[in-house]
């Protein structure tokens, strides 16, 4: 960081080296502070901290005391020289980072980070956002799609959430190819092509859906609030306050919809349902086929050696469910 600072004061430019080279003789968070606050008393210009990838530090007690530090010169920005504002990147909720800190401690609420600021800005697609991605895409390529029906089908499947709007747009420019010498893609960008990428990327395993899993596994009582939104058939009331919920909104699980606790998208839906079903215990097994927009089909057969010949599907269209 250093060495891309322009126009850094010499002499904090040797004290922030020596801290960085562990060279100092005071190496200590108050005088790595007192350095800091001597830069912001002499720079001619404000100053922003921005911590990227903060997840990963959270459970770093010497960050933890970092952060601390950090919201004291806060409290005494009238008369102590600090920054003029500090950016954590990251999914946690900064009065939840102490969630990972020890296991006795992930129910505390770190009550101290009372000072951070809401952000209000939507990072999810609309359907003119991807409209637009499209039309961009459009003109390099010339495939002849529909924009606006491929936009909204985008849209349908993953309420605007970046990667699996990329993701899909990816797999139907590099995986779907519909006919043969077919270089300009032009029957790829079709609802039947968009329906072959939604597949590819149903059954693949990537870092998203990985990630998905593991927040069920680290947190109990998310994994219980997402397997009874999904199975018990009905609806949950949003509201904030409850953690299970909260947490659920953090992650990206769900959102909020007519009152309601949702699922975040129909992928999300789908692939969450899907991993708890292959979890059961029960004496059935399950096969998913994605027959076309809108239909699943859920396949139960017996497990090897139980003697129960029972066969069962569940089929979904839209918002209407039946056994058979």
């Amino acid at each position: 960081m250093v060495d891309n600072v322009i126009d850094l004061p010499a002499g904090i430019d040797a004290k922030l080296n020596d801290f960085s080279e562990g060279a100092s003789g005071n190496g200590t968070l108050s005088g790595l502070f007192r350095t800091l606050k001597a830069w912001c008393k002499t720079s001619e210009k404000k100053i922003v901290l921005f911590i990227d990838e903060v997840d990963s530090a959270s459970n770093n007690q010497i960050f933890l005391d970092f952060l601390a530090q950090l919201r004291g010169y806060y409290l005494k920005r009238d008369t102590t020289p600090t920054f003029q504002s500090v950016i954590l990147a990251g999914v946690y909720d900064i009065k939840n980072i102490k969630r990972k800190l020890r296991p006795e401690e992930e129910h505390k609420r770190n009550s101290p980070w009372n000072v951070a600021a809401d952000f209000l800005v939507d990072m999810s697609f609309s359907p003119k956002d991807i409209s637009g991605m499209l039309a961009d895409y459009e003109k390099d390529y010339h495939t002849g799609m529909d924009i606006d029906e491929m936009a909204k089908l985008l849209h349908d499947y993953t309420s605007g959430y970046p990667f699996l709007v990329s993701r899909l747009c990816k797999l139907i420019d590099e995986r779907i190819v519909r006919a043969e010498n077919d270089a300009d893609k032009k029957s790829s960008w079709t609802k039947d092509g968009f329906l072959e990428a939604l597949k590819l990327l149903l059954d693949e395993r990537n870092t998203l859906f990985e990630s998905l899993v593991n927040k069920l596994e680290d947190y109990p009582e998310l994994r219980k609030f997402v397997y009874a939104l999904l199975f018990e058939g009905q609806g949950i009331p949003y509201s904030p306050l409850n953690p299970a919920i909260e947490m659920a909104e953090m992650f990206g699980f769900i959102k909020k919809g007519n009152g309601y606790s949702v699922i975040s998208n129909r992928i999300f839906e789908t692939v969450l349902y899907n991993y708890f079903m292959s979890l059961e215990d029960a004496t059935f097994f399950y096969i998913s086929s994605r027959l076309s927009m809108g239909l699943e089909i859920i396949t139960w057969k017996p497990r090897p050696g139980t003697g129960n010949a029972r066969m069962s599907s569940w089929t979904t269209v839209g918002n209407s469910s039946s056994w058979s």
